[in-house]
């Protein structure tokens, strides 16, 4: 669900090779309203807030003063320490991320062609993807997804897709909908070829997570499975 994959987004963004403060603000965008967990020990609530992490005992976070407060600097540093020591994806959701990676890009890709206009058809607008059509979105986006594998064909994508994103901020009719990120799309396209840090893990599952929010800022620091209260990987699940 969607805790596997948010799981699968952070680790492929750190083995990016990005800074702490590039994770702090992938996780603060990616990480909206808020989530709640039940435990042995008690209820925990957690509220995604600009200034980071808002954590509580019971079932409201969100305007307690006495909420903790863990940054998202904080919570990309502890993360990093999590991948490093293998306890933060599980061997599976590792060996998958690359590939769950150039899937979610091959569909941003193929309904972002879906939707040029017949004035961008006529004028060959990524003709790369021509010879992928056929067989649905399903096939037709594993086939890209598969391609994007290949770095030269990478390559002629991403001059292709600057063109279209170049020439669209002067002519707007080049798509017939315009809900799509085609900046973001572009970095995502680039950041296929970056350099990637191989992490390791022998877990097999995410452990059931144990809980403790004290009333001392060291030992809150300490308890850092905090983060795992969570769970840093379900951004949109409501309370």
């Amino acid at each position: 669900g969607n805790a596997d994959y948010a799981r699968m987004k952070i680790a492929t963004e750190f083995s990016k090779g990005k800074s702490v403060e590039e994770i702090a603000a992938f996780l603060q965008s990616s990480f909206h309203g808020g989530n709640g967990v039940v435990t042995e020990s008690g209820r925990y609530s957690a509220w995604y807030a600009e200034d980071g992490i808002h954590i509580a005992n019971g079932d409201a976070a969100r305007y307690l003063t006495s909420a903790k407060v863990v940054s998202w600097q904080e919570a990309a540093a502890r993360i990093s320490e999590l991948l490093e020591q293998g306890e933060y994806v599980t061997n599976v959701e590792l060996a998958e991320a690359p590939g769950h990676e150039r899937a979610e890009l091959a569909q941003s890709v193929w309904y972002l062609r879906q939707d040029l206009s017949e004035k961008a058809r006529a004028q060959g607008y990524l003709s790369c993807l021509s010879d992928m059509r056929g067989g649905g979105f399903p096939e037709e986006t594993a086939r890209l997804a598969e391609r994007l594998t290949d770095p030269a064909f990478r390559e002629v994508l991403m001059d292709d897709f600057a063109q279209l994103q170049s020439d669209y901020r002067e002519d707007r009719s080049l798509l017939r909908f315009h809900y799509h990120k085609p900046d973001n799309i572009e970095q995502s396209l680039r950041e296929l070829s970056r350099p990637r840090r191989e992490y390791r893990t022998e877990m097999a599952e995410i452990p059931a997570p144990e809980y403790s929010i004290s009333t001392t800022p060291k030992l809150l620091t300490s308890t850092a499975t905090t983060l795992s209260l969570i769970h840093i990987s379900e951004p949109t699940r409501p309370l």
